[in-house]
């Protein structure tokens, strides 16, 4: 439940008001990157061992999939950013085709090499019937639950960003159509209309649509996790119009650490619905979902607008940093690794053992994904900018 970002997005130097956000800004939000991945492979493993909700801090490691939030708004900061700074006369975005050239090469060949492996390492996989393989190569295996593969329900995150990446630069040339000549308050207002679109899509999934299909796990459903990235890529590409609030953001980024924290502990009660398989109520799946969505929201702020809080040092570390470059992998693999070391050691399903789950998938996880990252996807992402060089062009 990750989503494959970069930093190509990410500010690089200091803005006219004193926010710094030069290249330990953008370490950090590959730190961050790698608390995201971490967290998910937490809940993965307390889901699979039974112990979410029993053994560690009750409800914690159920909503540890708040990672995949924390993907989704580093993703919409990163690659809205640069459409917001040209629409503030600050620069240009790049070509269409060059986007996609440079996400294509981000996603494709590693989670292609994923698909393939997954079935030796997860037999039930074996059992998926062609349409299902087919489903997953198309990135729609968000739609139905039956069409996540054993070993692989992490994909519906991936398909929800392959969404997001097709999406943006109609959503990004509408915005600029919108509020042309309006400033940034009517971008803010359009990005903000766009959350509040998710939201109607929610109420319309849970009321209107056909019956059968896993809406709430589709981009329209999430859009509004992305759209809280693309607003502080505003009010960071545009800070001189947001004084009061960017200067308090980074004035006090740790007071915004603290909410979210206090707001995390409560998403850990039931309030925010069971910690297993069974169904939340609407207004459980709604709590959820927009805390979710706020907690994400300030635990990137910070990195976003240059701020320096007592964690800075940790998250812009190199440790932290090349453990982001590889979280993609981390995401793609841990899960497969995870059922092949509970199959390999006998483990049923819901049976104990987190601990040793955890770190028997952890090690392997590292090792598969660092060798990714080296072998297959940083060569393949620098010959595709070799030849798909920028070409910016006007937003």
């Amino acid at each position: 439940m990750t989503t494959p970002t970069d930093t190509s997005g990410a500010p690089t130097t200091a803005t006219s008001t004193g926010a710094s956000s030069g290249p330990r800004h953008v370490q950090e939000l590959e730190g961050l990157r790698a608390v995201a991945a971490a967290a998910v492979l937490l809940t993965h493993a307390g889901f699979m061992s039974g112990a979410i909700g029993r053994d560690v801090l009750p409800g914690f490691l159920a909503r540890m999939d708040i990672g995949v939030a924390v993907f989704f708004v580093l993703s919409g900061f990163l690659l809205y950013r640069p459409h917001a700074r040209a629409n503030a006369g600050l620069g240009r975005t790049h070509e269409i085709r060059t986007f996609f050239a440079r996400r294509a090469a981000r996603l494709v060949p590693a989670w292609l090499v994923v698909l393939a492996v997954t079935p030796l390492l997860v037999p039930a996989a074996r059992a998926a019937s062609p349409g299902h393989w087919v489903a997953n190569l198309l990135q729609l295996q968000s739609l139905k639950q039956s069409w996540l593969l054993p070993g692989l329900a992490q994909l519906w995150s991936l398909s929800a960003e392959v969404m997001f990446y097709l999406a943006l630069p109609a959503l990004a040339a509408v915005i600029v159509r919108v509020c042309r000549g309006r400033g940034p308050r009517a971008e803010v207002a359009a990005i903000v209309a766009l959350a509040l679109a998710a939201q109607v899509f929610r109420w319309g999934a849970e009321h209107v649509l056909p019956s059968g299909y896993t809406w709430l796990q589709t981009l329209p459903a999430t859009l509004d996790w992305f759209a809280a990235g693309m607003l502080l890529a505003v009010l960071t590409s545009t800070p001189e119009r947001w004084t009061l609030l960017t200067t308090a953001m980074r004035r006090s980024p740790t007071s915004l650490w603290v909410i979210a924290a206090a707001v995390l502990w409560v998403l850990t009660t039931r309030l925010a619905g069971p910690y297993d398989l069974r169904p939340p109520t609407t207004g459980e799946q709604t709590f959820k979902h927009l805390g979710y969505g706020i907690v994400a929201f300030l635990v990137v702020a910070p990195s976003a607008v240059g701020a320096t809080t007592p964690l800075s040092p940790v998250l812009a570390s190199r440790v932290m940093g090349y453990l982001g470059k590889i979280s993609y992998g981390v995401f793609l693999w841990h899960l497969p690794v995870m059922f092949a070391v509970r199959n390999v050691l006998g483990y049923p399903l819901f049976n104990g053992h987190f601990w040793t789950t955890l770190i028997l998938t952890l090690v392997p996880t590292i090792a598969l994904s660092a060798a990714s990252w080296h072998v297959l996807e940083s060569p393949v992402q620098a010959w595709v900018r070799d030849r798909a060089p920028s070409r910016p062009q006007r937003a």
